[in-house]
């Protein structure tokens, strides 16, 4: 089950893509950087290396516990896929649960405004970690916007050429 203890359905979701103190639309690049300052903030409290510090060892240490940490907010994402509030969300992959039939057949639109909400912050805590990585190896945000976009086009073109 999601996390009960950290929920985030009352958390306030200003509009940050309209207004406040980011700018106008922010790009990928910004949630990036914006990311990048965080994991600075807690290398510092911490007193730990920085990235650019990293050694190979480092990389693959943080990488370590990076896998495990997605796979936990994976985890936590798929218990909040079908409701948390109601107590049988789980039970959208769990199919020894008796309520398995009637949650998987429920849309995400039958979600509590509160239960969504808790699904998409799941999915945001992934891309932090997600985010993680990429700075531990050195993605640069240019070269994350420009790797996608290229691996993309590749991953269209197999599908053309029938891969």
């Amino acid at each position: 089950m999601a996390n009960i203890d950290n929920q985030c359905k009352d958390l306030e979701v200003k509009d940050y893509y309209t207004e406040g103190d980011y700018p106008k639309h922010s790009s990928l690049a910004d949630l990036y950087n914006l990311q990048a300052k965080t994991q600075k903030m807690y290398f510092d409290k911490q007193g730990r290396k920085h990235f650019k510090d990293f050694n190979i060892g480092d990389v693959v240490d943080f990488l370590m516990v990076t896998e495990h940490a997605i796979v936990d907010e994976l985890h936590e994402m798929m218990d909040a896929v079908g409701g948390i509030d109601d107590g049988v969300g789980n039970a959208a992959w769990k199919p020894w649960k008796g309520m398995h039939e009637a949650v998987r057949g429920k849309s995400l639109k039958d979600l509590s405004p509160g239960d969504l909400k808790e699904l998409k912050m799941e999915w945001i805590d992934v891309m932090h970690f997600v985010f993680n990585a990429g700075l531990a190896i050195g993605v640069t945000p240019k070269e994350f916007y420009n790797y996608y976009l290229s691996k993309n086009e590749e991953n269209w073109d197999r599908q053309r050429r029938g891969y």
